[in-house]
């Protein structure tokens, strides 16, 4: 992409971020707000956007790409029990520099999306994980697997949005990741 339009379309973005974080309600910023903010005329804003909701389906697409790859990473680095804890932490890092990304995609009508397209890739992953270890895992367990870590993860992630992000991140995978070992240990010990 043209550094131009990676400069505008960053302009935009920025711009968009800023007036949610004041407005707090994406119904309420106006192509002109945007506009004004990132200093762009409306003919260059639909040059690269239809509208709102498409900068925000871009938003929530980035973002989901880089959490996607938090997990990849963590997957392919750091095998085991670490690998998880360095997820959680990397994934709650990212989204704590992100507030105002992280709110928008909680808040967003691309939020089931986006949630169903992590869960996707989680799932492609415990399948290569899961192939290369080559035990016998069902599709139907590789895919409950998937919706428990994606839809429990999520749900964390929402009740320490919804406390102004209270803990830091680095405490907040700790949490995570000894409540997940917590749980799985209750329904395996006798």
């Amino acid at each position: 992409m043209d550094r131009r339009i990676r400069k505008t379309k960053q302009a935009i973005v920025t711009a968009f971020l800023e007036l949610l974080e004041e407005k707090k309600d994406i119904d309420k910023i106006s192509i002109t707000d945007i506009t004004k903010r990132a200093d762009i005329s409306r003919s260059t804003f639909y040059f690269h956007y239809n509208g709102t909701y498409e900068l925000v389906d871009e938003i929530c697409d980035s973002f989901s790409k880089e959490i996607y790859n938090i997990i990849l990473k963590a997957h392919s680095d750091m095998p085991g029990e670490n690998g998880y804890l360095f997820m959680y932490n990397e994934i709650l890092e990212y989204l704590y520099d992100n507030k105002t990304t992280t709110r928008l995609l909680l808040m967003s009508p691309k939020e089931a999306d986006m949630t169903k397209k992590i869960c996707d890739d989680i799932y492609k992953l415990l399948t290569i994980y899961y192939l290369s270890k080559r035990e016998p895992v069902s599709k139907e367990v590789l895919n409950t697997t998937a919706l428990f870590s994606t839809y429990g993860l999520l749900s964390i992630i929402k009740d320490w949005v919804d406390t102004d992000f209270k803990r830091p991140p680095k405490e907040m995978a700790d949490i995570t990741f000894n409540a997940i070992k917590t749980a799985i240990g209750f329904f395996t010990e006798r």
